[in-house]
């Protein structure tokens, strides 16, 4: 699943949410010129980083998501951050209460 993050798909990310370098940055917890360096291909996202990358990038293809994008919450780091995660989170709940009910049958 964790890919190569390229100079030209953190460029397009950014750019398809509609942020600066600086917001972007504030959005990704990390500098403007982190964000500088992975564009100009001097630096490349890893860890948590480029997990929100690639979660963002999935998600830019749905109209749900699409539609958070709208709202004046989202260069709110944490808002984007609880919408990028909570269909993550709602499947693992899915997936307790059905081992719980195995459990319990």
């Amino acid at each position: 699943m964790l890919r190569n993050m390229t100079p030209s798909r953190v460029k397009k990310i950014r750019r398809m949410l509609g942020f600066s370098q600086e917001e972007f940055a504030r959005t990704l917890w990390v500098t403007y010129s982190t964000v500088n360096r992975w564009e100009a291909g001097r630096a490349a996202p890893f860890g948590v980083h480029l997990r929100i990358l690639q979660l963002i990038e999935q998600n830019l293809a749905t109209g749900s998501f699409r539609t958070v994008l709208g709202d004046p919450r989202v260069t709110d780091p944490m808002f984007l951050l609880h919408r990028l995660l909570e269909p993550l989170y709602g499947e693992t709940r899915a997936r307790r209460r059905v081992s719980t009910k195995a459990r319990v049958i």
